[in-house]
């Protein structure tokens, strides 16, 4: 009985723990957490957390991703800037550059990028102004329509 409780309160606290983009979602503007990031939705904007962020097959993210981890296996248009591990499956598409400590490239990936070793200044670039913002998500939508 005490271990089927902890294991239930385990997994609340994992639950309360990630943010979750259901598919279907479509947000325009950026993303800032403290949690965990899931995301099979569509966001056109920055995601931004000192967490994982993870990119399901339905997710769709048209702007910069910053993070300590990620795992893509939808579609990213935008650059990533990863403390740790930037994983991409074999169903990831993915244009940008990717500034990151270590990366990971499943065969069958389609991957349209330029690779740098992170630097600690990449991450911090983000906090900028708003006209900063408003010219990155234009340059990415920009980006889109050239790929459609």
């Amino acid at each position: 009985m005490w271990t089927k409780e902890r294991k239930i309160q385990e997994e609340m606290e994992m639950a309360s723990s990630t943010s979750v983009f259901a598919p279907g979602l479509n947000i325009k503007g950026n993303i800032e957490a403290t949690s965990d990031i899931r995301i099979e939705g569509d966001i056109t904007g920055n995601v931004i957390t000192k967490k994982k962020v993870i990119v399901g097959v339905s997710g769709r993210v048209l702007g910069d991703i910053h993070g300590s981890e990620i795992c893509v296996m939808g579609e990213v248009f935008g650059d990533l800037h990863i403390q740790g591990l930037a994983r991409f499956s074999a169903e990831a598409k993915m244009k940008g550059v990717v500034y990151s400590e270590k990366i990971e490239i499943e065969a069958g990936a389609d991957m349209e990028v330029t690779l740098s070793k992170f630097k600690k200044s990449t991450s911090q670039k983000e906090n900028g102004t708003a006209k900063k913002d408003r010219d990155e998500a234009k340059s990415t939508q920009e980006l889109i329509k050239m790929n459609q």
